[in-house]
């Protein structure tokens, strides 16, 4: 199976699945589930081809040659499955805005593009990085209003109304914040702020229909549509770029960026996670070579 495809105008949501036990095949071992919010007290097994590796310091050696490694992608397949795939290192170019059938381009549409589909139109959300974003509604009526001046990462509907993840990561600005669209979203709709974050959002996933987890560049933390927040772990993840978080049936957090997948396992107190950093096999020792952080095992580094 092949990754989902990487790009903004997608906006796709890997959902997590609460499904009945099983054996977890490719790429994850299998570890006992239940659902109904019970949490496996048997730690899941490291997935196959990777190993567990120290927690690189802030600033450190380490971190810094991670920065020119290759992006780590998690995702969940149909069954519930946890995948992990290398993403091509070289960043593709931003393509021109590709707007839904009857929707206008308005002055400020640029970067990466993200759409929704609402009962009365349209909600498009941009990020051209420091170069700036924003949020409009476009009503199937041909009313348009811009909602935000902000960068939009994207979307997650819930039932209470759309989460927006904003911010802005750029130099000495890393700032971010989830706001919500209420329904019946219009072109008077007043955004809500409805949590702050301690970073700017690099990737989030839906995990119920009123609660998303949400990775940012200091850390991951769940959100819910009626306002309560609590971040589960505190890391610097700027110099990594995360891409993509999923959560597992047995309730273990997948975190992937440049070089690294870290994951978080649900601790005996609820609402706590114990944090783990793996890196593939071959890849326990690694030093920077000229513009690549280069990999060697454990028995070729001594």
């Amino acid at each position: 199976m092949h990754p989902p495809t990487q790009h903004r105008h997608s906006n796709l949501l890997l959902l997590s699945l609460c499904t009945v036990p099983l054996i977890l095949p490719v790429f994850l071992a299998a570890s006992t589930t239940a659902c109904l919010g019970q949490v496996s007290t048997k730690s899941p097994a490291i997935p196959a081809g990777w190993t567990l590796s120290p927690t690189p310091a802030e600033n450190s050696e380490a971190m810094h040659c991670a920065n020119f490694s290759q992006q780590q992608q998690v995702w969940l397949s149909d069954a519930g499955t946890l995948q992990i795939a290398q993403l091509p290192r070289r960043a593709k170019p931003i393509p021109p805005p590709e707007l839904p059938p009857g929707a206008m381009l308005q002055p400020g549409m640029a970067g990466y593009e993200s759409t929704l589909k609402v009962q009365d139109g349209w909600l498009l959300g941009f990020d051209a990085g420091e170069f700036g974003g924003g949020l409009w509604f476009e009503g199937t009526d041909g009313s348009v209003s811009r909602l935000l001046e902000e960068n939009v990462h994207g979307f997650v509907e819930t039932a209470r109304g759309v989460m927006i993840f904003a911010g802005l990561a750029h130099m000495m600005t890393d700032r971010g914040e989830v706001l919500i669209a209420r329904y019946p979203i219009r072109v008077d709709t007043k955004l809500e702020s409805l949590a702050p974050l301690d970073g700017a959002p690099e990737a989030f996933t839906k995990t119920s229909p009123d609660e998303a987890l949400v990775v940012t560049t200091h850390g991951v933390s769940r959100i819910s549509s009626s306002g309560a927040h609590q971040a589960l772990t505190r890391s610097m993840f700027s110099l990594l770029y995360p891409n993509s978080i999923v959560s597992t049936p047995e309730g273990t957090i997948y975190v992937g960026m440049r070089l690294f997948v870290v994951r978080l396992l649900p601790a005996p107190k609820p609402g706590e996670y114990t944090e783990q950093w793996l890196v593939p096999k071959g890849c326990e020792k690694f030093h920077k070579e000229g513009f690549t952080c280069a990999c060697s095992n454990q028995s070729e580094a001594d």
